[in-house]
Protein backbone atom coordinates (compact mmCIF):
# COMPACT_ATOMS: atom_id res chain seq x y z
CA UNK A 1 0.00 0.00 0.00
CA UNK A 2 1.29 3.36 -1.03
CA UNK A 3 0.56 6.49 1.22
CA UNK A 4 1.81 9.88 0.67
CA UNK A 5 1.81 12.74 3.72
CA UNK A 6 -0.75 15.81 2.45
CA UNK A 7 -0.47 19.58 4.04
CA UNK A 8 -2.23 18.47 7.18
CA UNK A 9 1.04 15.62 7.80
CA UNK A 10 -1.49 12.80 7.56
CA UNK A 11 -0.57 10.25 5.20
CA UNK A 12 -3.58 9.30 2.28
CA UNK A 13 -3.69 6.13 0.36
CA UNK A 14 -2.86 6.63 -3.20
CA UNK A 15 -3.17 2.90 -4.48
CA UNK A 16 -1.59 0.03 -3.83
CA UNK A 17 0.03 -3.49 -5.87
CA UNK A 18 -1.71 -6.43 -6.93
CA UNK A 19 -2.49 -9.41 -3.90
CA UNK A 20 -0.22 -12.04 -4.32
CA UNK A 21 -0.59 -15.16 -2.06
CA UNK A 22 1.43 -17.38 -0.38
CA UNK A 23 4.48 -15.45 -1.48
CA UNK A 24 7.86 -14.71 0.64
CA UNK A 25 9.15 -12.43 -1.60
CA UNK A 26 6.61 -11.03 -3.75
CA UNK A 27 7.46 -8.70 -6.89
CA UNK A 28 4.49 -6.70 -7.74
CA UNK A 29 3.41 -5.79 -11.35
CA UNK A 30 1.33 -3.07 -10.64
CA UNK A 31 2.46 0.42 -11.35
CA UNK A 32 1.97 2.90 -8.93
CA UNK A 33 0.90 6.24 -10.41
CA UNK A 34 1.79 9.62 -8.74
CA UNK A 35 2.77 13.08 -9.55
CA UNK A 36 6.48 13.87 -9.07
CA UNK A 37 7.11 17.51 -8.00
CA UNK A 38 11.11 18.23 -7.88
CA UNK A 39 10.53 21.55 -6.09
CA UNK A 40 8.50 19.83 -3.10
CA UNK A 41 9.52 17.39 -0.73
CA UNK A 42 7.39 14.62 -1.19
CA UNK A 43 6.89 12.01 1.74
CA UNK A 44 5.71 8.49 1.33
CA UNK A 45 4.85 5.48 3.05
CA UNK A 46 5.40 2.10 1.74
CA UNK A 47 3.56 -0.77 3.52
CA UNK A 48 3.73 -4.20 3.26
CA UNK A 49 0.51 -6.03 4.90
CA UNK A 50 -0.62 -10.02 4.92
CA UNK A 51 -4.70 -10.17 3.94
CA UNK A 52 -7.09 -12.55 3.49
CA UNK A 53 -9.90 -11.00 1.59
CA UNK A 54 -8.03 -8.75 -1.29
CA UNK A 55 -11.13 -6.62 -1.78
CA UNK A 56 -10.99 -6.09 2.05
CA UNK A 57 -8.15 -3.50 2.94
CA UNK A 58 -9.78 -2.68 5.99
CA UNK A 59 -8.45 -5.68 8.14
CA UNK A 60 -5.22 -6.08 7.34
CA UNK A 61 -1.81 -7.38 9.20
CA UNK A 62 1.18 -4.71 8.99
CA UNK A 63 4.01 -6.35 8.53
CA UNK A 64 6.62 -3.30 7.86
CA UNK A 65 6.76 -0.02 6.26
CA UNK A 66 9.39 1.96 4.71
CA UNK A 67 8.82 6.10 5.11
CA UNK A 68 10.66 7.78 2.69
CA UNK A 69 10.44 10.92 -0.33
CA UNK A 70 9.65 10.90 -3.72
CA UNK A 71 13.26 12.87 -4.16
CA UNK A 72 15.20 9.90 -2.67
CA UNK A 73 13.93 7.01 -4.69
CA UNK A 74 14.75 9.70 -7.96
CA UNK A 75 18.24 10.18 -6.13
CA UNK A 76 18.96 6.67 -6.27
CA UNK A 77 21.68 5.17 -8.65
CA UNK A 78 19.26 4.39 -11.81
CA UNK A 79 16.30 5.59 -9.55
CA UNK A 80 16.22 1.82 -8.00
CA UNK A 81 16.70 2.01 -4.03
CA UNK A 82 16.72 -0.75 -1.82
CA UNK A 83 15.77 -0.51 2.33
CA UNK A 84 15.31 -2.36 5.01
CA UNK A 85 11.36 -2.30 6.18
CA UNK A 86 10.77 -1.52 10.23
CA UNK A 87 7.64 -2.60 12.19
CA UNK A 88 6.77 -1.86 15.61
CA UNK A 89 9.27 -3.40 17.86
CA UNK A 90 13.01 -3.97 17.38
CA UNK A 91 13.60 -6.81 14.79
CA UNK A 92 13.76 -8.25 10.83
CA UNK A 93 10.97 -7.66 8.98
CA UNK A 94 12.70 -7.69 5.08
CA UNK A 95 13.50 -5.01 2.99
CA UNK A 96 11.78 -3.55 0.08
CA UNK A 97 13.04 -2.34 -3.90
CA UNK A 98 11.25 0.09 -4.95
CA UNK A 99 12.01 1.23 -9.30
CA UNK A 100 10.78 4.63 -10.43
CA UNK A 101 10.46 5.56 -13.91
CA UNK A 102 8.62 8.66 -15.90
CA UNK A 103 5.45 8.13 -17.52
CA UNK A 104 5.03 10.36 -20.71
CA UNK A 105 4.35 10.86 -23.77
CA UNK A 106 5.93 12.56 -26.80
CA UNK A 107 5.69 16.41 -24.96
CA UNK A 108 8.75 17.15 -25.35
CA UNK A 109 9.69 15.68 -28.67
CA UNK A 110 11.35 17.82 -31.63
CA UNK A 111 11.13 16.65 -35.06
CA UNK A 112 14.77 17.55 -36.40
CA UNK A 113 14.67 17.53 -40.98
CA UNK A 114 16.60 18.23 -43.68
CA UNK A 115 14.02 19.21 -46.67
CA UNK A 116 14.92 19.15 -50.74
CA UNK A 117 13.21 20.78 -53.33
CA UNK A 118 12.85 19.75 -56.97
CA UNK A 119 11.55 21.73 -59.95
CA UNK A 120 10.78 24.36 -58.02
CA UNK A 121 8.42 26.61 -59.92
CA UNK A 122 9.94 30.16 -60.95
CA UNK A 123 8.29 32.95 -59.46
CA UNK A 124 11.01 35.81 -60.85
CA UNK A 125 10.63 35.45 -64.77
CA UNK A 126 13.30 35.41 -66.82
CA UNK A 127 15.41 37.68 -64.62
CA UNK A 128 16.09 34.42 -62.53
CA UNK A 129 14.60 31.83 -60.34
CA UNK A 130 12.92 31.52 -56.72
CA UNK A 131 14.49 32.34 -53.76
CA UNK A 132 12.00 29.38 -52.09
CA UNK A 133 11.94 28.65 -48.44
CA UNK A 134 9.25 26.31 -46.58
CA UNK A 135 6.52 26.57 -43.84
CA UNK A 136 5.28 24.28 -41.64
CA UNK A 137 1.94 24.64 -40.14
CA UNK A 138 -0.66 22.47 -37.87
CA UNK A 139 -3.99 21.63 -38.57
CA UNK A 140 -5.90 22.04 -35.50
CA UNK A 141 -8.79 19.85 -34.79
CA UNK A 142 -11.15 22.54 -35.59
CA UNK A 143 -9.90 23.04 -38.79
CA UNK A 144 -7.89 26.10 -37.83
CA UNK A 145 -3.99 26.35 -39.67
CA UNK A 146 -1.38 28.14 -37.50
CA UNK A 147 2.01 28.43 -38.38
CA UNK A 148 4.23 26.56 -35.81
CA UNK A 149 7.40 28.15 -33.83
CA UNK A 150 10.18 27.33 -36.02
CA UNK A 151 8.45 26.29 -38.70
CA UNK A 152 9.98 28.48 -41.17
CA UNK A 153 13.51 27.56 -43.06
CA UNK A 154 16.01 29.58 -44.12
CA UNK A 155 15.99 31.02 -47.95
CA UNK A 156 17.98 29.51 -50.67
CA UNK A 157 18.68 32.19 -53.02
CA UNK A 158 18.35 31.94 -57.48
CA UNK A 159 17.38 28.27 -56.94
CA UNK A 160 14.91 25.64 -58.48
CA UNK A 161 16.56 22.65 -56.43
CA UNK A 162 17.35 24.02 -53.17
CA UNK A 163 18.65 21.87 -49.75
CA UNK A 164 17.54 23.67 -47.03
CA UNK A 165 19.20 23.46 -43.59
CA UNK A 166 18.04 21.46 -40.47
CA UNK A 167 14.65 22.56 -39.49
CA UNK A 168 13.46 21.95 -35.80
CA UNK A 169 9.68 22.04 -34.41
CA UNK A 170 8.00 20.69 -31.49
CA UNK A 171 5.77 17.85 -32.26
CA UNK A 172 3.08 18.74 -30.03
CA UNK A 173 2.74 21.37 -31.83
CA UNK A 174 3.05 20.58 -35.51
CA UNK A 175 0.67 17.50 -35.18
CA UNK A 176 -0.39 17.16 -31.25
CA UNK A 177 2.42 14.20 -31.35
CA UNK A 178 0.42 12.42 -33.74
CA UNK A 179 2.69 10.96 -36.69
CA UNK A 180 -0.34 10.45 -38.72
CA UNK A 181 -2.07 13.98 -37.82
CA UNK A 182 -2.54 16.64 -40.75
CA UNK A 183 0.24 19.57 -41.02
CA UNK A 184 0.43 22.08 -44.38
CA UNK A 185 4.05 22.70 -45.63
CA UNK A 186 3.72 25.66 -47.83
CA UNK A 187 6.68 26.60 -50.48
CA UNK A 188 7.32 30.55 -51.03
CA UNK A 189 9.46 32.70 -52.90
CA UNK A 190 10.92 35.65 -51.09
CA UNK A 191 11.05 39.08 -52.02
CA UNK A 192 12.15 42.00 -50.00
CA UNK A 193 10.83 44.69 -52.39
CA UNK A 194 7.79 43.31 -53.36
CA UNK A 195 6.81 41.36 -50.91
CA UNK A 196 6.48 36.97 -50.62
CA UNK A 197 5.05 34.88 -53.51
CA UNK A 198 3.59 31.56 -52.41
CA UNK A 199 4.97 29.09 -54.72
CA UNK A 200 2.95 26.02 -53.52
CA UNK A 201 1.71 23.71 -50.72
CA UNK A 202 0.83 20.23 -49.77
CA UNK A 203 -0.95 18.70 -47.21
CA UNK A 204 0.74 15.57 -45.45
CA UNK A 205 2.01 13.99 -42.42
CA UNK A 206 5.25 13.65 -40.01
CA UNK A 207 5.00 10.28 -41.00
CA UNK A 208 4.64 10.41 -44.85
CA UNK A 209 8.24 13.31 -44.25
CA UNK A 210 10.21 10.76 -42.29
CA UNK A 211 9.37 7.53 -44.35
CA UNK A 212 10.85 9.88 -47.71
CA UNK A 213 7.59 9.75 -49.51
CA UNK A 214 7.95 12.10 -52.48
CA UNK A 215 5.20 15.10 -51.70
CA UNK A 216 4.22 17.12 -55.01
CA UNK A 217 2.63 20.40 -54.56
CA UNK A 218 -0.36 21.97 -55.36
CA UNK A 219 -0.90 25.23 -56.79
CA UNK A 220 -2.58 27.57 -54.01
CA UNK A 221 -5.00 28.73 -56.09
CA UNK A 222 -7.71 26.16 -57.29
CA UNK A 223 -8.35 26.29 -61.46
CA UNK A 224 -4.89 26.66 -62.59
CA UNK A 225 -2.61 24.08 -63.74
CA UNK A 226 0.51 25.28 -62.55
CA UNK A 227 3.48 22.68 -61.36
CA UNK A 228 4.72 24.18 -58.15
CA UNK A 229 7.25 21.42 -57.54
CA UNK A 230 8.28 18.38 -55.11
CA UNK A 231 9.55 18.14 -51.76
CA UNK A 232 11.14 15.40 -50.19
CA UNK A 233 12.98 14.78 -46.90
CA UNK A 234 16.97 14.61 -47.12
CA UNK A 235 17.73 13.55 -43.00
CA UNK A 236 14.42 13.55 -40.51
CA UNK A 237 14.27 11.99 -36.54
CA UNK A 238 12.21 12.49 -33.72
CA UNK A 239 14.45 13.90 -31.17
CA UNK A 240 13.63 13.54 -27.47
CA UNK A 241 14.76 16.34 -25.41
CA UNK A 242 16.08 14.44 -21.93
CA UNK A 243 14.32 15.02 -18.89
CA UNK A 244 16.04 15.67 -14.86
CA UNK A 245 14.01 12.37 -14.25
CA UNK A 246 16.06 10.78 -17.76
CA UNK A 247 19.62 11.64 -16.75
CA UNK A 248 18.87 9.97 -13.28
CA UNK A 249 17.21 6.80 -14.28
CA UNK A 250 20.18 6.57 -16.80
CA UNK A 251 23.12 6.53 -13.71
CA UNK A 252 24.73 9.63 -14.31
CA UNK A 253 25.69 11.97 -10.79
CA UNK A 254 24.22 14.58 -9.65
CA UNK A 255 25.97 18.35 -8.48
CA UNK A 256 24.33 21.42 -6.64
CA UNK A 257 25.78 24.70 -6.46
CA UNK A 258 23.64 27.89 -4.70
CA UNK A 259 24.12 30.92 -5.66
CA UNK A 260 22.99 33.80 -2.95
CA UNK A 261 22.59 37.67 -3.42
CA UNK A 262 24.52 39.66 -1.74
CA UNK A 263 23.20 43.36 -3.03
CA UNK A 264 22.15 46.42 -1.56
CA UNK A 265 18.78 46.12 -2.38
CA UNK A 266 18.44 43.20 0.43
CA UNK A 267 19.25 46.09 3.05
CA UNK A 268 22.37 45.98 5.28
CA UNK A 269 22.19 42.36 6.76
CA UNK A 270 22.36 44.48 10.81
CA UNK A 271 18.94 46.17 9.93
CA UNK A 272 16.19 43.89 11.23
CA UNK A 273 14.17 45.17 7.98
CA UNK A 274 16.90 43.60 5.69
CA UNK A 275 16.47 40.31 4.48
CA UNK A 276 20.23 39.04 5.32
CA UNK A 277 18.73 39.73 9.17
CA UNK A 278 19.84 37.10 11.27
CA UNK A 279 19.66 38.75 14.66
CA UNK A 280 16.05 37.44 15.03
CA UNK A 281 14.31 34.13 16.39
CA UNK A 282 14.28 31.91 13.51
CA UNK A 283 15.86 31.95 10.49
CA UNK A 284 15.83 34.87 7.71
CA UNK A 285 14.00 33.91 4.07
CA UNK A 286 17.22 33.49 2.63
CA UNK A 287 18.23 30.81 5.42
CA UNK A 288 14.42 29.40 5.16
CA UNK A 289 15.29 29.33 0.87
CA UNK A 290 18.44 27.22 1.68
CA UNK A 291 17.02 24.64 4.31
CA UNK A 292 13.62 24.06 2.00
CA UNK A 293 15.19 24.08 -1.32
CA UNK A 294 18.79 22.14 -0.05
CA UNK A 295 16.84 19.50 2.06
CA UNK A 296 15.51 18.22 -1.43
CA UNK A 297 18.41 18.51 -3.60
CA UNK A 298 20.58 16.95 -1.12
CA UNK A 299 18.52 13.62 -1.86
CA UNK A 300 19.89 13.96 -5.22
CA UNK A 301 23.54 14.96 -4.59
CA UNK A 302 25.70 12.53 -5.49
CA UNK A 303 28.68 13.42 -2.74
CA UNK A 304 25.49 15.64 -0.52
CA UNK A 305 28.47 18.75 -0.78
CA UNK A 306 26.90 22.08 -2.65
CA UNK A 307 29.64 24.52 -4.08
CA UNK A 308 28.45 28.14 -2.78
CA UNK A 309 28.64 31.61 -4.39
CA UNK A 310 27.71 34.78 -3.75
CA UNK A 311 27.12 37.70 -6.60
CA UNK A 312 26.72 41.16 -6.18
CA UNK A 313 28.66 42.06 -3.28
CA UNK A 314 32.52 43.09 -2.44
CA UNK A 315 34.42 40.04 -0.76
CA UNK A 316 37.00 40.79 1.94
CA UNK A 317 40.63 42.10 0.29
CA UNK A 318 38.39 43.78 -2.88
CA UNK A 319 37.25 47.34 -3.58
CA UNK A 320 34.89 46.20 -6.79
CA UNK A 321 31.64 44.15 -6.90
CA UNK A 322 32.51 40.80 -7.72
CA UNK A 323 29.69 38.72 -9.60
CA UNK A 324 30.72 35.21 -8.74
CA UNK A 325 32.94 34.56 -5.67
CA UNK A 326 33.16 31.82 -3.66
CA UNK A 327 31.28 32.03 -0.10
CA UNK A 328 34.48 30.36 1.74
CA UNK A 329 36.68 32.96 0.24
CA UNK A 330 38.31 29.79 -1.58
CA UNK A 331 37.88 29.58 -5.07
CA UNK A 332 39.81 26.24 -5.63
CA UNK A 333 37.78 24.66 -2.85
CA UNK A 334 33.69 26.58 -3.14
CA UNK A 335 32.35 23.27 -0.95
CA UNK A 336 30.44 22.57 1.85
CA UNK A 337 28.95 19.75 3.53
CA UNK A 338 25.18 19.33 2.97
CA UNK A 339 22.73 21.69 4.08
CA UNK A 340 24.40 22.72 7.37
CA UNK A 341 27.60 23.26 5.83
CA UNK A 342 25.27 25.90 3.46
CA UNK A 343 24.40 27.61 6.35
CA UNK A 344 27.56 28.23 8.23
CA UNK A 345 29.02 29.51 5.13
CA UNK A 346 26.39 31.95 4.61
CA UNK A 347 27.01 33.24 8.19
CA UNK A 348 30.04 33.21 8.14
CA UNK A 349 29.74 35.54 4.63
CA UNK A 350 27.02 37.67 5.91
CA UNK A 351 29.70 39.03 8.42
CA UNK A 352 32.50 39.94 6.13
CA UNK A 353 31.23 40.78 2.54
CA UNK A 354 30.12 44.08 1.99
CA UNK A 355 26.41 44.11 0.32
CA UNK A 356 26.36 46.36 -2.98
CA UNK A 357 25.77 45.48 -6.72
CA UNK A 358 24.05 45.62 -9.37
CA UNK A 359 22.48 42.16 -9.33
CA UNK A 360 23.92 40.49 -12.92
CA UNK A 361 23.37 36.59 -12.72
CA UNK A 362 25.44 36.15 -16.50
CA UNK A 363 28.70 35.64 -14.52
CA UNK A 364 27.14 32.71 -12.23
CA UNK A 365 25.32 31.36 -14.98
CA UNK A 366 28.92 31.05 -17.11
CA UNK A 367 30.41 29.62 -14.52
CA UNK A 368 27.83 26.78 -14.21
CA UNK A 369 27.91 26.34 -17.63
CA UNK A 370 31.80 25.67 -17.68
CA UNK A 371 30.97 23.22 -14.58
CA UNK A 372 28.53 21.53 -16.24
CA UNK A 373 30.96 20.64 -19.79
CA UNK A 374 34.02 20.22 -17.47
CA UNK A 375 32.83 17.24 -15.24
CA UNK A 376 34.15 14.05 -17.44
CA UNK A 377 31.40 11.29 -15.91
CA UNK A 378 28.03 11.14 -17.08
CA UNK A 379 26.46 13.78 -14.89
CA UNK A 380 23.70 16.48 -13.99
CA UNK A 381 24.40 19.95 -12.87
CA UNK A 382 21.90 22.19 -10.92
CA UNK A 383 22.22 25.95 -9.79
CA UNK A 384 20.04 27.41 -7.46
CA UNK A 385 20.15 31.41 -7.53
CA UNK A 386 18.41 32.77 -4.33
CA UNK A 387 17.88 36.79 -5.18
CA UNK A 388 15.52 39.11 -3.56
CA UNK A 389 14.02 40.96 -7.16
CA UNK A 390 15.25 42.46 -10.70
CA UNK A 391 18.17 41.98 -12.55
CA UNK A 392 20.32 44.43 -14.21
CA UNK A 393 21.74 42.10 -17.13
CA UNK A 394 18.94 40.99 -18.67
CA UNK A 395 19.56 40.17 -21.99
CA UNK A 396 23.26 38.69 -21.11
CA UNK A 397 21.27 36.74 -18.39
CA UNK A 398 19.24 35.32 -21.23
CA UNK A 399 21.58 34.77 -23.79
CA UNK A 400 23.61 32.64 -21.13
CA UNK A 401 20.18 30.58 -20.71
CA UNK A 402 20.16 30.53 -24.36
CA UNK A 403 23.45 29.10 -24.75
CA UNK A 404 23.45 26.21 -21.80
CA UNK A 405 20.28 24.95 -23.00
CA UNK A 406 21.69 23.81 -26.21
CA UNK A 407 23.67 20.14 -25.23
CA UNK A 408 24.33 21.57 -21.59
CA UNK A 409 22.87 18.99 -18.57
CA UNK A 410 22.23 22.21 -16.75
CA UNK A 411 18.95 23.13 -14.87
CA UNK A 412 18.26 26.40 -13.10
CA UNK A 413 16.32 27.16 -10.18
CA UNK A 414 16.13 30.74 -9.12
CA UNK A 415 14.19 31.15 -5.57
CA UNK A 416 12.76 34.71 -5.19
CA UNK A 417 12.86 36.25 -1.67
CA UNK A 418 10.97 39.26 0.35
CA UNK A 419 8.38 41.20 -1.89
CA UNK A 420 9.88 42.57 -4.52
CA UNK A 421 8.48 42.61 -8.24
CA UNK A 422 9.38 38.94 -9.86
CA UNK A 423 7.78 39.72 -13.75
CA UNK A 424 11.70 39.47 -14.63
CA UNK A 425 12.71 36.24 -13.49
CA UNK A 426 9.14 34.74 -14.61
CA UNK A 427 10.49 36.39 -18.29
CA UNK A 428 13.54 33.90 -17.92
CA UNK A 429 11.24 30.93 -16.83
CA UNK A 430 10.07 29.91 -20.84
CA UNK A 431 7.09 28.11 -19.92
CA UNK A 432 5.56 31.16 -21.85
CA UNK A 433 7.45 31.48 -24.75
CA UNK A 434 9.39 34.95 -25.79
CA UNK A 435 12.36 33.87 -24.51
CA UNK A 436 15.13 34.58 -26.93
CA UNK A 437 19.01 35.15 -27.76
CA UNK A 438 20.48 38.16 -29.61
CA UNK A 439 20.62 36.31 -32.20
CA UNK A 440 17.42 35.60 -32.58
CA UNK A 441 17.55 32.09 -31.26
CA UNK A 442 14.97 30.61 -28.44
CA UNK A 443 16.35 28.33 -25.99
CA UNK A 444 16.94 24.53 -27.03
CA UNK A 445 15.15 23.22 -23.98
CA UNK A 446 13.53 25.15 -20.93
CA UNK A 447 16.25 24.85 -18.07
CA UNK A 448 14.95 27.43 -15.91
CA UNK A 449 12.45 27.14 -13.01
CA UNK A 450 11.30 30.23 -10.66
CA UNK A 451 9.86 29.69 -7.46
CA UNK A 452 8.65 32.71 -5.60
CA UNK A 453 9.59 31.22 -1.96
CA UNK A 454 6.33 33.08 0.16
CA UNK A 455 4.27 31.54 -2.45
CA UNK A 456 5.54 28.08 -2.23
CA UNK A 457 6.02 28.18 1.84
CA UNK A 458 2.29 29.04 1.61
CA UNK A 459 1.04 26.63 -0.45
CA UNK A 460 3.24 23.95 1.74
CA UNK A 461 1.28 24.74 4.62
CA UNK A 462 4.28 27.00 5.86
CA UNK A 463 6.83 23.56 6.10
Amino acid sequence: ILKMQNADGEYVQIGNTEWLKNERNPRFATKLKMTYTFEIKQRLQFLIVDVDDPNDLTNVNEIGKLECTLGQIAGSRGCKMTRDLVGEKPGKYGSITILAEELKGRTTDLLAIKMKGTEILNKDGFMGKSDPFLIFKSVRADGAIQEVSNGKSNVIDNSESPFWEEMRMGMVELCNGDLEGKIIVECWDFDSLSGNDQIGLVETTVGEILAGKELVMKDYKEGRDLKPGKLQLVSGSIVRIPSFLDYLGSGCEITVSFAIDFTMSNKEASEEASLHYTGGEGYNQYQQAMVSVGEILENYDHDKKFAVVGYGGIPPGKEEADHCFALSMNEQDPEVDGVQGLLDVYASAIASVRLYGPTNFAEVLKQSHMMANEQRKQHYHVLVIVTDGDITDMQKTKNAIIEASYQVPLSVVIVGVGDEDFSAMEDLDADGGGLLHDDGRPPFRDIVQFVPFKEALAHSGGG
